[in-house]
């Protein structure tokens, strides 16, 4: 009778216990992030939402590509501008965000903006490059972005 005892105490045991190591539920998956909107024309400000994009290229709705990231020029290949991100952190810092397949066409907006954090909007553009050096856009616009609050921020 006292084993039969002992035997249950042990089985009731080893429920409680494997009970407590049952899997947790599986939790809701994170909300992704909505992709960017276009910029707002020429002389408005955007909406402050305190952060930043991360550097990146992404699709919009309208079905053009937004480029946010550092502006360099490369000299190879004949030279080219390109956006460039990444952090110190992850290890990838001046990762290739893209290529501005049409950069010479905008020279005169590139060179001043040389190392600034810019958003270039433009056509994303597919398949094969001579340059080889990231994902290419066909630039339409491209803007400084500047997230120093002014003083009445």
């Amino acid at each position: 009778m006292q084993s039969w005892f002992a035997f249950m105490v042990a089985v009731v045991l080893v429920s409680v216990a494997l009970s407590g190591c049952a899997a947790a539920p599986p939790s809701q998956p994170e909300p992704a992030l909505p992709p960017p909107t276009a910029a707002p024309p020429a002389g408005e400000t955007p909406p402050s939402s305190g952060t930043r994009l991360a550097p990146g290229l992404y699709e919009l709705e309208d079905g053009t590509a937004q480029a946010l990231g550092t502006l360099d020029y490369r000299d190879l290949e004949g030279g080219f501008w390109q956006v460039t991100g990444g952090t110190e952190a992850e290890g990838d810092v001046g990762k290739v965000i893209a290529v501005i397949a049409n950069g010479a066409d905008f020279e005169s907006q590139l060179t001043p903006l040389k190392g600034a954090v810019v958003s270039v909007t433009g056509e994303r553009l597919r398949g094969a490059s001579i340059r080889m050096a990231g994902p290419e856009i066909k630039m339409t616009s491209v803007e400084a972005i500047n997230d120093t609050p002014g003083p009445a921020e």
